[in-house]
């Protein structure tokens, strides 16, 4: 209760205007909450990560690998489970997002350990704790070596990351920037401007944009839970792949059966669906459907940033069975 009052003030605080955004005064109050009850879950169960856009589940969360790292013991091998006592919840994916933050708690510097940890995990896993990765990396950077055209030209090179990566972590370097410049995009866009790369430079601007325009819409209209997109993995084949869900609709009954490739589930609102499915799930040619019919809006892409992984987003028109099947 004490946790949730404190951030109820640090909203309220960012909207007159005394602090810029609550969004990282919210990780300090996680880092608190963690060091007078270091439990992560306990922690995290029965908060709200609309507040102050999860950054209290990433200060938790890069607290508890902090103290890992400060007591020298070895890396949680269970990392990738720490969350799921969220699963199912619209808080798990701010609570993946802050494995990343406490990855680099752990390994400070060594960029490259914290992201092969997120890449061992599902695909969409992968993508949020890669973001939290490289935002508490920029920042980390940034705050220790201040911001200069040599410091900001050499915090993402191309040569030492792969095109994702490269892409990310410029975009969160205007993220970081963002704060760095109480959310100011003329001031920001300077910044961004010292880096060398043009690519970089570009990636850099649309992170900046996109901070202060989210930052301003949770201002005027912040998310509920039930409105939130809740990020829902199904555990295939003993646990070992996955099969990443999000969507605002619950998904239940979920069935996978490999040797006929059909996936099947139930929504219980008619709520955009997302999914992430390993190619080796799926054939070649398949039929989405629900309740029997194919839903006007459906996009479906193979190889997703370049990884053997298949997207498929369709609105259904109603709430109930969803079945993804081979073409006969």
């Amino acid at each position: 209760e004490n946790n949730s009052n404190a951030l109820e003030l640090s909203i309220a605080l960012s909207k007159i205007g005394l602090i810029d955004d609550c969004h990282f005064v919210s990780h300090e109050v996680g880092h608190v909450a963690f060091k007078e009850n270091p439990s992560v879950i306990e922690n995290l169960i029965g908060m709200d990560g609309t507040m102050c856009r999860g950054g209290y589940f990433h200060g938790v969360l890069a607290a508890y690998f902090h103290d890992v790292q400060e007591d020298g013991d070895p890396f949680p091998s269970d990392y990738n489970t720490v969350c799921n006592d969220l699963i199912g919840t619209s808080n798990y994916q701010d609570c993946v997002h802050g494995l990343g933050h406490g990855m680099v708690h752990y390994f400070e510097e060594d960029l490259e350990s914290s992201l092969q940890m997120c890449q061992d995990m599902s695909f969409y896993q992968d993508v949020l704790c890669t973001g939290g990765v490289m935002m508490q990396y920029t920042d980390n950077v940034l705050t220790r070596q201040g911001i200069s055209k040599n410091v900001i030209s050499n915090l993402c090179l191309q040569s030492e990351l792969d095109i994702v990566d490269f892409v990310e972590c410029n975009v969160s370097t205007g993220i970081t920037l963002a704060f760095f410049t109480d959310h100011d995009f003329e001031e920001g866009s300077k910044l961004c401007e010292l880096i060398e790369n043009k690519q970089g430079q570009n990636y850099c601007l649309e992170g900046l944009r996109f901070e202060i325009q989210d930052s301003e819409k949770f201002k005027a209209e912040p998310l509920t839970l039930d409105k939130r997109e809740k990020y829902q993995p199904q555990f295939v084949e003993g646990g070992s792949k996955v099969i990443d869900i999000q969507s605002p609709a619950i998904i239940s009954n979920f069935q996978f059966e490999p040797k006929a490739r059909l996936i099947s589930f139930v929504i219980d609102r008619p709520q955009y669906v997302a999914m992430y499915i390993p190619n080796e799930f799926l054939s070649s040619k398949m039929i989405v459907a629900v309740n029997g019919q194919i839903p006007d809006e459906l996009e479906v892409k193979g190889n997703v940033l370049g990884e053997r992984v298949s997207m498929i987003r369709f609105v259904p028109d109603d709430s109930g069975l969803v079945m993804i099947s081979p073409l006969s």
